[in-house]
């Protein structure tokens, strides 16, 4: 009897404390808004009796804030006619909860044995391993975005100072030290909000967009997408703007034809000095004619292309995995270079957020060490526009962004 009462009294230690990890995902994200709240997570990671009750508040922090990936892989996967509904909700389910479990795991090894000691720098390593590869790679609703919301404009400095006050607030209940860290803490985030706002150049317009799904199977489909795209752009142009960004895949695989389509009005463009930022997919399977077949293996990179007065192209870091980016697969979107230097449009230093790298920190690290003049992120969000996955997804990149005091210009299509 003492025994079942012990694992009754776990289990709702373990839900409980569950429960306030999911109330802390809620505040800090959508539809919350208060990223300093990601510092109760440690805190109460500290003060968890034992490796059960301190992986307990992860889970539920991870689950709650990435609670839309299963209706997103539904409409997702079943959208492309991969997997039926109910497939792909199944799958959706399974990731939902492995990814909890993942990326609780750190945190879960981390926590000593002995409940007084090594908690500060066990809790910086955890952060650390969560937010860069190979684990990063998944490393959405990081902690460390505590430090846009401490230290904003801090970059780099910012980072390190966001990883000490988690580690500060891992340690406050059992450290002198720690507890008189947080002055010096609390005064440099104070001066870091003296900093003026970034602004976005003049002539410049991010488009949003409605076109929905494409189906790049169908090429009256894919013509119709292009002549959209030409208008959408066209009546930004013709409000007076000199640089127009459309949002990532707004045209689908770049195959000869559709470059044949945009031909003239990209020439037009050029003979105009008026540039546009559109977002394709660019085959990289050896020749220019490649298409996705029935047997043969295909390539091709996530990009955002710069055409008509300026000419540039970045490819995406990390496409999201499973949905593009699919090692081993037929068809599969290749990692772009992580060395790729920000693109020079319009004069302006531009460095680019492609769609998944949103939620992710380390795919802009230069960001952190070297501030362009803006910050363009491109979405495709046409299965997860209605979700709190799309505003969370907004908040993060908004969180680099102001991480790196660079003004931010973002386009979706939904």
């Amino acid at each position: 009897m003492a025994g079942r009462r012990q694992s009754a009294l776990a289990v709702i230690r373990f839900l409980t404390i569950a429960t306030a990890g999911a109330a802390i995902a809620l505040i800090a994200w959508f539809p919350g808004h208060w990223l300093i709240a990601l510092l109760a997570l440690p805190a109460i990671w500290a003060l968890a009796k034992g490796r059960g009750s301190a992986t307990a508040v992860w889970i539920g922090y991870y689950l709650a804030g990435a609670r839309d990936i299963p209706i997103a892989c539904e409409r997702f996967f079943a959208g492309h006619g991969e997997l039926s509904q109910a497939a792909a909700l199944e799958l959706g389910i399974l990731l939902w909860f492995l990814q909890a479990i993942a990326l609780a795991a750190p945190w879960a090894l981390a926590k000593p044995n002995n409940c007084q000691l090594g908690h500060a720098w066990r809790a910086a390593a955890a952060t650390l391993l969560t937010c860069v590869p190979p684990l990063g790679i998944i490393g959405w609703l990081s902690p460390l975005h505590v430090a846009s919301e401490l230290f904003p404009g801090g970059r780099l400095v910012a980072l390190l100072l966001g990883l000490a006050a988690i580690a500060t607030a891992a340690s406050i209940t059992r450290s002198a030290w720690a507890r008189l860290a947080v002055v010096p803490i609390a005064g440099l985030a104070l001066v870091a909000h003296l900093s003026e706002q970034p602004h976005t150049p003049k002539g410049w317009v991010a488009v949003n967009s409605t076109f929905g799904k494409l189906d790049q199977s169908n090429y009256s489909a894919l013509f119709r997408r292009s002549q959209e795209a030409m208008l959408a752009a066209q009546a930004a142009f013709d409000g007076g703007d000199q640089v127009v960004i459309l949002p990532e895949e707004a045209v689908g695989l770049w195959r000869p034809a559709v470059r044949f389509w945009w031909e003239p009005f990209v020439t037009s463009l050029t003979g105009s000095r008026r540039t546009l930022v559109l977002g394709a997919d660019l085959p990289v399977s050896g020749t220019d004619d490649a298409t996705p077949g029935l047997s043969k293996e295909f390539r091709y990179t996530d990009s955002a292309i710069v055409l008509g007065a300026t000419h540039g192209r970045l490819d995406s870091r990390q496409p999201v995995p499973g949905g593009l980016w699919r090692p081993g697969a037929r068809v599969s979107a290749r990692l772009g270079s992580l060395r790729q230097r920000y693109q020079i449009v319009a004069g302006k230093l531009v460095g680019f957020s492609i769609c998944y790298e949103d939620y992710l920190l380390w795919p802009h690290w230069r960001l952190y060490l070297h501030r362009p003049d803006l910050l363009v992120s491109m979405a495709n969000d046409w299965f997860a526009s209605d979700l709190a996955l799309s505003h969370i997804q907004l908040q993060s990149i908004e969180s680099v962004a102001r991480l790196s005091a660079v003004p931010l210009l973002r386009t979706v299509n939904r």
